[in-house]
């Protein structure tokens, strides 16, 4: 029903915190494609040492070709632009090697047409470069992008495990966990994923933001407020028009 209105015109984006799957689907049966966009796909934002990174695809296409992979870098460089801040946002192709020779055949011809693009385009990054705050937009097929999305969740729950662990051994260490109680709330909330307001589908004909199903209040809102920016800032008429352009010098 949610995405139903905003189909007939009476809302401007849905956001939804029920099972991705039927999210997608329903987003892509009743708004349809953007003009340009072969097939949707889900922009998962994460924290890095600089700016919050975007990953796309995180799961809406577990196989995916050339064309496909480009249009989701024009669409991850859109909304970084709008909604996270840099003017010219620098978009990675997630691979095995820098080099521009690694990889399979899909990346490979990827990198050609990214290369030819008017991104700015640093080429190919490897895992360890994700966090390092140098690249705005990873560009993967679903599949590996669900792969990294929730492997960097669980590395996570994993080294808070580890800290309380540690901290709980003596009291030596819990005194010295009250006295960096601020720098630890800090880093907390700057690894907390509810603050970036979900995962877009980017490239339907409609905003639609994607919540984790545990979602607390807090994540909702700031689902909403990405919504709203969404709308404010026209991505999506940024994406047809970005496409657009491409698809005229090609």
């Amino acid at each position: 029903r949610a995405v139903a209105m905003v189909k007939a015109g009476d809302a401007d984006a849905v956001v939804s915190a029920g099972n991705t799957g039927a999210v997608v689907a329903a987003a892509t049966l009743k708004l349809r494609t953007l003009e340009g966009v072969d097939r949707p796909a889900i922009a998962a934002v994460m924290p890095t040492c600089g700016n919050p990174l975007v990953l796309v695809d995180a799961g809406a296409n577990l196989d995916c070709g050339p064309r496909m992979l480009q249009q989701f870098a024009i669409m991850g460089s859109v909304y970084s632009s709008a909604i996270l801040g840099p003017e010219n946002p620098v978009v990675g192709l997630l691979s095995i090697g820098g080099e521009d020779i690694k990889g399979n055949e899909t990346t490979k011809e990827t990198f050609s047409l990214l290369q030819d693009s008017p991104l700015n385009f640093r080429g190919n990054v490897e895992g360890h470069d994700l966090f390092e705050g140098e690249t705005d937009v990873a560009v993967c097929d679903g599949f590996v992008g669900n792969v990294v999305l929730k492997t960097g969740e669980s590395t996570a729950h994993a080294f808070a495990h580890w800290m309380k662990q540690e901290f709980k051994k003596n009291w030596i260490r819990l005194l010295g966990c009250t006295l960096l109680r601020g720098a630890l709330l800090s880093m907390k909330a700057r690894l907390d994923p509810e603050m970036y307001g979900g995962a877009p589908l980017l490239g339907v004909n409609g905003v639609c933001i994607i919540t984790h199903g545990s979602s607390s209040r807090r994540a909702i809102y700031h689902a909403i407020r990405v919504a709203a920016e969404s709308v404010h800032h026209h991505v999506n008429e940024e994406i047809v028009s970005q496409i657009g352009k491409l698809s005229s010098t090609s």
